[in-house]
C-alpha cells in the first residue's frame, strides 16, 4: 500500500533515507517542497513524570505536541507552508525573481552579460491545506491544495506594492482503495516523469533542496493537470499510467500557412501562445524498492499537432500532421551512508521532451520539407548528493546538464559576434540559440529553532551556469554563463 499515513514520530528523509526510516527532525522533511508530505497525529501525551518538589511529588505534563490539524465534522484538515524571505544575486543580469532562466543568461554580445542583478523577494511564501475524508475501511479519500505568489499579470511589477499573483502549485484528489493497493489522482500535480523518493506517491517527490524555484537543469518535472492511476505491490513496487495536460515548446521560423499555436483565448493568457495539440502526454512508469535504494525507469509519449501544407507555400496540400516523440526516463537514489549520505541520479533520452526539463529548452522545429512539427533529439541528467550530518543541517551539490541536437536548420546561423562585446559585435551576427546549459550549485539549509513558535530554517546556495548555443557550422558556438548566489529565511508556523 502506498504511503499515505505516516506519524508523526517517523519520516522518510527528502534527499534520500530512502528505505531508511530517520527521526522526524531531520531538515530535509520540513523544507516547504512537499508541505504534507505525511499526515500530521493529534495525539497528546497523557504522561507524566515525577518531580521532587518540597516534602512530596507532583507529577508535571509535558507540553502537548504542535499540531496543524483540526477536525471539522467527518473532515480533518492540515495546514502546511511557510513565509520566506529570499535574496538573489547573479553575476549577470537576468531580470528575473527566484526562479532563474537557465537558457537565458546573455553572452558577451549584450549589455546585461557586464551587468549584475540583485533582488529581494517574498514570493516563494506557500500555503498548503491536505482534507482527508472518514475512512470506510477499503476506500480513503483526500484533496491537496498549494499555492504560492510566482507569477506576474500584465500589470505585475515590482514599484512600490507590487501586484503579482497567487498560482496554483497544485490541486488534486486522491481516491486509495486499500483492498486492490491502488489509487487514482486527478487535478493538477507534479508530473509522474517527476522522480520520487518512494513508490509513486504523492507529496513524495524528489525535489531538489534548492532556494532557486527553477531548480536545476536536467531535473524532470512539469506539474500540470493530470488523470493518474498507480497499482501498488506491497512496498517493493509501483507501477502507474498518468495522461498529463500537453504543451508543445516549438522553436524556429514556420513555414508559409503553418498554424502550430494561437493567442490564448477564453481563461488563458491573451498575450501567450499557445500550442495546437490534440492528445495528452501519456507517462508510464515503474519504480522499484527492494530494500537498498529507491529505482525507477518509465517512458514519456508525446504527441506535436500542426496544420500545414505537405507542398510548402501551397495552400491546396494543407492538412492536418502529427507527430509521435517518444523518450525514456529512469533514475535511482542510493543511500551511501544510511540516513547521512545519498547519491541521486536521474535523467532523460528520447525526442521532444525539453520542456520536461528545468533549462526549458525547445521540444520542436519545423520540417521544412512539409511543415510538420521535428521533434527535437535531447538528452538530460542530473546527479546530486544530499548529506544529513546533523538533525538540523543538510547539505546539498546538484550538477545538470540538457543538450539537444538541432534539426532542419532550427538555432543555426551567424554566431561570429556572440563572444565579443557588445560595443564590438557587428550587428545581427549573433543568433545565440541555446542548445546546452549546465549548472553546478550547491547550498546547505539550516534548521536553527524548532519549538512552540514551529520551525525556522535559514539556507545558501551557490551556483555557476554555463550556456552554448548550437554550431553555426564555422565553428562559431556563443557561450554564455552566471554565477547565481541565493540566501533564504523561511518561517514554518504549521510544523
Amino acid at each position: 500500500m502506498n504511503k499515505l499515513l505516516c506519524g508523526r514520530v517517523l519520516a522518510v528523509c527528502v534527499g534520500a533515507g530512502v528505505n531508511g526510516v530517520v527521526n522526524a527532525d531531520v531538515l530535509a522533511d520540513d523544507l516547504g517542497v512537499n508541505d504534507l508530505t505525511h499526515e500530521k497525529t493529534m495525539v497528546a501525551s497523557t504522561s507524566g513524570g515525577m518531580q521532587s518538589g518540597g516534602s512530596g511529588t507532583e507529577t508535571t505534563a509535558p507540553a502537548p505536541k504542535r499540531e496543524a490539524s483540526y477536525q471539522a465534522g467527518p473532515l480533518k484538515f492540515t495546514v502546511g507552508g511557510f513565509t520566506e524571505l529570499a535574496g538573489i544575486f547573479r553575476s549577470r543580469n537576468q531580470t528575473a525573481d527566484v526562479g532563474s532562466s537557465f537558457n537565458g543568461a546573455p553572452m558577451p554580445n549584450n549589455p546585461n552579460y557586464y551587468t549584475s542583478e540583485f533582488r529581494e523577494s517574498g514570493r516563494q511564501s506557500r500555503l498548503a491545506l491536505l482534507v482527508q475524508g472518514p475512512s470506510d475501511m477499503e476506500n480513503q479519500a483526500e484533496a491537496y491544495f498549494e499555492t504560492d505568489f510566482l507569477s506576474a499579470g500584465v500589470t505585475s511589477n515590482s514599484n512600490e506594492s507590487n501586484s503579482y499573483t497567487l498560482r496554483v502549485r497544485q490541486a488534486y484528489a486522491k481516491w486509495i482503495n486499500t483492498k486492490y493497493d491502488f489509487y487514482v489522482l486527478g487535478g493538477q500535480s507534479w508530473s509522474l516523469a517527476t522522480m520520487y523518493k518512494s513508490g509513486l506517491t504523492p507529496r513524495q517527490e524528489n525535489v531538489p533542496l534548492t532556494i532557486d524555484a527553477q531548480y536545476v537543469p536536467g531535473f524532470n518535472w512539469t506539474r500540470n493537470a493530470e488523470i493518474r492511476v498507480v497499482k501498488d505491490f506491497g512496498s517493493f513496487a509501483a507501477v502507474g499510467l498518468s495522461l498529463e495536460n500537453p504543451t508543445n515548446i516549438i522553436k524556429g521560423t514556420a513555414p508559409a500557412n503553418v498554424d502550430s499555436g494561437n493567442a490564448g483565448g477564453s481563461l488563458y493568457n491573451s498575450t501567450a501562445t499557445y500550442s495546437t495539440d490534440i492528445a495528452p502526454d501519456v507517462v508510464v512508469k515503474a519504480a522499484f524498492d527492494p530494500g537498498y535504494g529507491h529505482y525507477e525507469v518509465y517512458s514519456l509519449t508525446r504527441f506535436f499537432h500542426d496544420r500545414a501544407p505537405s507542398t510548402p507555400g501551397t495552400i491546396s496540400t494543407e492538412a492536418n500532421q502529427t507527430t509521435v516523440a517518444e523518450s525514456i526516463g529512469g533514475g535511482a537514489i542510493l543511500p551511501l551512508v544510511p540516513k547521512m549520505l545519498d547519491l541521486q541520479v536521474s535523467g532523460i533520452i528520447g525526442r521532444g521532451n525539453g520542456r520536461y526539463g528545468s533549462g526549458s529548452l525547445a521540444d520542436s522545429t519545423y520540417n521544412t520539407n512539409n511543415g510538420a512539427v521535428a521533434a527535437l533529439q535531447e538528452q538530460q541528467l542530473m546527479v546530486g548528493l544530499v548529506g544529513h550530518p546533523a538533525s538540523s543541517l543538510d547539505l546539498y551539490v546538484y550538477g545538470g546538464m540538457e543538450h539537444q541536437k538541432s534539426a532542419y536548420g532550427y538555432g543555426i546561423s551567424d554566431n561570429s559576434g556572440c563572444n565579443v562585446n557588445y560595443a564590438d559585435s557587428p550587428t545581427g551576427k549573433c543568433s545565440g540559440v541555446v542548445g546546452t546549459t549546465r549548472e553546478i550549485t550547491g547550498g546547505f539549509w539550516w534548521k536553527f529553532y524548532k519549538g512552540s513558535l514551529g520551525y525556522l530554517m535559514a539556507g545558501a546556495e551557490g551556483g555557476y551556469l554555463t550556456n552554448a548555443s548550437f554550431d553555426d557550422g564555422k565553428g562559431n558556438v556563443g557561450r554564455g554563463n552566471d554565477t547565481i548566489v541565493m540566501a533564504s529565511f523561511r518561517y514554518y508556523p504549521f510544523q
